[in-house]
């Protein structure tokens, strides 16, 4: 095999005692890297090529060849069907025609000793495979003796099954559009309990898949292969509490592992665990709050704090004066404004405060707020609140 290169043109020619294709084909610039074509890495590529039944479509125009980030052996994976894309394969006495499949798929009749063990079996093998899985019909019976329900059945399908609802609009929100991924795929597989036993055995299978896998590189991308173990957490908890950027723990720990590709998450799920994180903290903050002013109200009865909650228990509002701020109300509330910054705290509440101009001229405060909205229910119940607070409207 002899190879020819230059700044512009790439051909390539193999020598017909071995096959009978001639390639010659013009490649862009950009998309070569010339530190590839150094005589280990063509003699390797050339051995790689000799050794398979290479086919090269006669109608693919976008043919990938080896760079420097894609090494010789993706060559033969790249060929390995068409388009690069692992296919649906046909079963034969249960067995699974998946190539790129690392673990083996549950076959009818196995029987595994416990639940958890059969539903990992199934989500190894399509994280394995380039598939993800979503829960599907459940059954349960009445234990007559403990009147608990126990789990019988128990259906996992694959993500893409179903079909869009495409006929009705849209519902007016501010929810995530996301695009359409569920084609009407039948695969599937049932687990069944052994009597009541603890054992269960996979009753039917069923992997017929109607679309295309995701490909070996990008299986890491699904949502079934990515979760932050409780020691990643707690390393990024510690980091982001010294205000350490999420992208920079994200290029820390990638570089530390190796790559990003064996982080097992991406940098939008550490975005989404300190969101949730932040959630819980706005609850347990409230809860701290309310209890500090309740040992300000025992301690002095001229305390005054109002707020409510929703049926969540979540804040909607709250209202706080001091002993201080309602004497300067006496003496200075003639003339009074509400002022109110726009959500510039990590709760996206907005914090406002009643003021006034004190006898020296300088800013004093008869009282704070948080709210979570600003329509004319929540200013409503605010000047109620302050009015209830001082006894009488400014004067």
């Amino acid at each position: 095999m002899n190879y020819q290169f230059n700044s512009l043109h790439c051909q390539t020619t193999v020598n017909p005692i071995n096959s009978s294709v001639n390639v010659s084909r013009s490649l862009n610039t950009d998309n070569v890297q010339c530190n590839f074509f150094d005589s280990e890495n063509v003699q390797s590529a050339s051995a790689d090529i000799g050794e398979s039944s290479v086919q090269i479509p006669a109608n693919s125009d976008n043919v990938s060849y080896g760079t420097a980030k894609t090494p010789d052996n993706h060559l033969k994976r790249k060929f390995s069907s068409t388009g690069g894309y692992p296919t649906s394969p046909n079963l034969e006495n249960g067995s699974s025609g998946y190539s790129q499949s690392s673990k083996p798929c549950p076959i009818a009749g196995e029987v595994f000793p416990s639940y958890e063990m059969a539903v990992q079996s199934y989500y190894d093998f399509a994280s394995s495979t380039g598939f993800s899985v979503r829960l599907g019909l459940t059954h349960n019976i009445l234990d007559k003796e403990t009147g608990q329900k126990i789990l019988v059945m128990k259906r996992l399908l694959c993500s893409k099954q179903g079909s869009p609802n495409l006929i009705l609009p849209p519902t007016n929100g501010t929810g995530r559009k996301n695009g359409v991924s569920r084609c009407g795929c039948l695969a599937s597989i049932k687990f069944k309990r052994i009597d009541r036993s603890d054992k269960w055995i996979t009753d039917s299978v069923n992997l017929d898949h109607n679309h295309q896998f995701t490909t070996s590189s990008k299986i890491r991308y699904l949502p079934i292969n990515r979760s932050i173990s409780h020691t990643f957490k707690i390393l990024f908890s510690s980091l982001a509490d010294v205000n350490v950027p999420v992208s920079q723990q994200a290029a820390y720990f990638s570089n530390q592992l190796g790559g990003p590709e064996n982080m097992g998450c991406m940098t939008l799920d550490m975005n989404n665990m300190v969101r949730d994180d932040r959630i819980d903290l706005k609850n347990y903050d409230v809860d701290l709050i309310v209890e500090d002013f309740k040992m300000k109200k025992l301690e002095n009865a001229q305390f005054f704090y109002d707020l409510v909650k929703d049926d969540e228990g979540r804040l909607k509002h709250l209202f706080w004066d001091d002993p201080t701020m309602i004497e300067n109300y006496k003496l200075f509330g003639d003339s009074v404004t509400f002022d109110r910054t726009y959500k510039t705290n990590v709760y996206s509440m907005v914090f406002g405060m009643f003021c006034g101009v004190n006898h020296q001229r300088k800013t004093t405060i008869f009282g704070s707020a948080f709210l979570s909205n600003e329509n004319v229910d929540f200013f409503t119940w605010l000047f109620n609140t302050f009015k209830q607070c001082m006894g009488h409207p400014p004067q």
